[in-house]
């Protein structure tokens, strides 16, 4: 009888325990952030000052997040690395909309997945904006001033942009095959490479954020923005289009991505702590200081501006597979 005893007593020890685990609030651990590109950049930067502020999210329960740089690939390597892990919500990939879907378009039927079926947003809380730039000694003030000084050249321009595939890659190439400019591209791994490149005037002009011109106003020269509008951080900056070149006017949301299949628990956790992140005055105090905006978009606005993404850059990387 008392064996009988004992044994019931442990097995309801045990289930008990079963209980407390599958229970057990998430997050209990600290969130690895991948990025798929070198410190310094705009994604980069965007993802340390967020991660810096995970803790103070209320639904993180005090847990820590770490950023993990493995750029290649235009972010797919990392993205890769995201859908290898686990979908406990421990490993997260941030990105921007734009570079995400036009890595992956850029592939074609070799593409290694397809964002829709093998991400889910969770939210954002910036965007990245590209700007065609200059270094401080090119004779060109503005955009057409560069076209026209380019032409008149006869050479080759050569340009820098963070990945081959990226959003920024794409609207270089839209810029100089409009204007009928000889160019080469070269890509590297992150905006802060390409930048350096630019610095050391190792290229002639680099399709790269807004953000990668804070701190080297000396050396870099922007002469304009991509969007509809003009970016808020760089007022004085006019948009492409405003001086005459139309078809450049998205931007790409700066977001959270979550492997498909992590739970409801992990879907609600995170973008409430991205909503919080987002307001944080320290937060948007650190993104100013880097000429990069914060402000909260909710998962299913994401989710359909991901969407409409694809409708727009569909056809403008198929017009650069084709005249490529």
């Amino acid at each position: 009888m008392r064996f009988t005893k004992t044994l019931a007593a442990g097995f309801a020890a045990t289930a008990m325990l079963a209980s407390g685990a599958a229970l057990a609030d998430y997050p209990e651990k600290p969130i690895k952030i991948m990025v798929g590109f070198s410190a310094g950049g705009g994604t980069d930067t965007t993802a340390r000052g967020f991660a810096s502020y995970m803790h103070e999210a209320p639904t993180m329960n005090g847990a820590p997040a770490y950023i993990v740089n493995l750029p290649g690939a235009s972010g797919q390597k990392a993205a890769k690395a995201v859908l290898n892990e686990d979908t406990d919500g421990y490993t997260l990939y941030m990105i921007n909309i734009g570079t995400f879907i036009a890595g992956e378009l850029a592939k074609g039927d070799d593409r290694p997945y397809h964002v829709p079926d093998a991400f889910v947003n969770l939210g954002c809380a910036s965007q990245l904006v590209t700007s065609l730039q200059v270094h401080t000694s090119n004779p060109a003030t503005t955009m057409q001033e560069f076209v026209d000084n380019a032409k008149a050249s006869g050479e080759t321009i050569t340009w820098g942009t963070s990945g081959a595939a990226t959003m920024h890659a794409t609207i270089g190439h839209v810029f100089f095959d409009a204007y009928g400019i000889p160019h080469k591209k070269v890509p590297f791994k992150g905006g802060s490479k390409a930048r350096a490149a630019l610095v050391s005037q190792s290229v002639d002009a680099v399709l790269g954020g807004v953000n990668t011109v804070v701190g080297f106003e000396e050396d870099i020269r922007p002469l304009a923005s991509a969007g509809a509008d003009r970016d808020p951080t760089a007022k004085d900056l006019a948009t492409f289009g405003e001086q005459g070149l139309d078809g450049i006017d998205f931007t790409g949301l700066m977001c959270l991505f979550g492997p498909k299949g992590v739970s409801d628990e992990v879907k609600a956790d995170v973008g409430a702590a991205i909503e919080h992140i987002a307001g944080i005055t320290g937060f948007q105090k650190y993104m100013g200081k880097n000429s990069l905006a914060a402000f909260y978009t909710d998962s299913a606005t994401a989710t359909k501006a991901q969407d409409s993404m694809y409708k727009v850059m569909g056809p403008v990387v198929a017009n650069i597979i084709a005249s490529n």
